[in-house]
């Protein structure tokens, strides 16, 4: 199977409404595939609440589908079934009302049938015990009585539909159990030639095995919700492993990142492409903050003040704060904050000469990149920063889906998720510090040097 499990065809695997080719492609797939494995378990957990799954390895369960057959019925009626096959079956009647049913019906017919034909007539001599006849011997003692021979028609009519439903049952339970991918606890009995399967032309049954005999497997991790780790494709090697404040992550070269399952997906899957090619990407807005073309502005002949931040970055905050050098002289300051098309979002009023921060009154747009100036009066006359030949001060603000997924990182505490998460939206200090710490506490670990490097690389002044 290619491609993910979609929503629909998991909701109908999980209640087994597909054909049993398609239940086993999706059992395969969610036995390699971490991402539906670990959705095939979020669906199970969401339909069962906070109830753990429970399996059970109770004899009871595992007969549940052993239906007893018309053969088995004869064994029992006569006293031939050995003690093995009726401790099966009566394991099996515990839990089936279907057989118990069928049982009962079966033992009350053939008892009726033994006081209909017994003879009424004393015994000649008196045999010292009577031998129990056989079962079929009920059919001579009809032949003196029309009556009783239509009613045994009729009755054995009934039984041989009754048989027939019996054996389609019990074919189809057979052919379940050795296609259903998901819900076996034991293995398929091997089949054992007995005579009596092969006298008749009829689905052959498992051999009966003693309960205490039978194989006592794990249950499948994929319908275990306390396997968090999730199912991994076998040989697929460990590229990465390396200490995380979470604990060990580790990485192999099919990407699958185990030890951060807590974390959205989309982030585990930059996490392992960075460690696999040892390579992270250069955020888009790496160039789109470089400031832009330069474009003169008067004189470039004035004393000049620096802009401290935020500057050519990626921030958080909607409303942010921003810092400036003090200019010697200054009598008062005015901030300016613009888009990139030229237009004014929002102006501080004048500022007075000792304050050399400001915070706008509202929120501006996320996902968006802003300039912003100051403007210094000394002598009467205005001072811009940045300068005429300067380029502009730009920064952006964190978009509202990426900081919704940075507030849910917050929970998890990982450096590595941090680092790879701050290094894609293109916030160069806060990756950097994160990679620094993970190369303090792995030094031995050569990818997170060179992950290190590229993004201090990224730095501008």
């Amino acid at each position: 199977m290619t491609g993910h499990i979609t929503t629909p065809r998991m909701q109908r695997f999980r209640v087994r409404a597909l054909p049993v080719s398609e239940l086993t492609s999706i059992a395969e797939h969610l036995d390699v595939c971490f991402s539906c494995n670990h959705q095939f378990t979020d669906m199970l957990r969401s339909r069962r609440g906070l109830e753990p799954l429970k399996i059970t390895l109770a004899p009871e369960f595992q007969f549940t589908h052993e239906h007893i057959d018309y053969e088995q019925l004869v064994r029992l009626a006569d006293e031939k079934m050995d003690a093995t096959e009726r401790e099966m079956l009566d394991v099996h009647l515990k839990v089936c009302a279907s057989c118990n049913e069928d049982v009962r019906s079966f033992l009350a017919f053939r008892e009726q049938i033994d006081k209909e034909t017994e003879p009424t007539f004393p015994a000649i001599a008196k045999q010292p015990t009577r031998e129990k006849r056989p079962w079929f011997a009920w059919r001579r003692g009809l032949a003196w009585n029309p009556a009783y021979a239509a009613a045994v028609v009729l009755i054995g009519i009934a039984v041989v539909i009754g048989v027939a439903v019996l054996l389609k049952r019990r074919a189809g339970n057979l052919e379940a159990k050795q296609t259903q991918p998901l819900q076996g606890i034991i293995g398929p009995a091997t089949q054992t030639p007995t005579p009596q399967n092969q006298a008749v032309a009829v689905q052959p049954t498992p051999a009966p095995v003693p309960s205490e005999q039978l194989p006592r497997r794990a249950p499948s991790p994929a319908l275990t919700v306390k396997n968090q780790e999730g199912l991994k494709p076998q040989n697929a090697g460990v590229i990465a492993a390396l200490n995380d404040e979470r604990g060990k992550v580790t990485v192999d070269k099919a990407g699958n990142v185990s030890g951060l399952d807590e974390i959205p997906q989309n982030t585990r899957q930059k996490i392992g492409e960075a460690l696999i090619a040892e390579n992270i990407k250069a955020p888009a807005t790496q160039t789109e903050l470089g400031g832009g073309p330069i474009v003169l502005r008067g004189p470039d002949n004035s004393p000049t003040f620096g802009l401290r931040s935020p500057a050519r970055t990626v921030i958080i905050s909607d409303r942010p704060s921003f810092e400036w050098e003090k200019l010697a002289g200054a009598t008062s300051y005015r901030v300016s904050v613009g888009d990139l098309r030229g237009h004014e979002i929002t102006k501080s009023e004048e500022l007075s000469a000792d304050q050399t921060r400001w915070t706008p009154p509202t929120s501006l747009k996320r996902g968006e990149i802003y300039v912003w100036e100051v403007e210094a009066t000394i002598d009467g006359k205005t001072i811009v920063s940045p300068g005429a030949s300067a380029p502009q001060m730009r920064f952006k603000i964190l978009s509202a889906s990426s900081a919704q997924e940075l507030e849910q990182l917050k929970k998890v505490r990982s450096h590595l998720a941090f680092g790879v998460f701050y290094a894609r939206e293109g916030m160069v200090g806060e990756a950097e510090n994160q990679f620094q710490i993970l190369v303090r506490d792995n030094p031995r670990v050569p990818v997170l040097k060179k992950l290190l490097k590229q993004v201090q690389s990224w730095k501008t002044d």
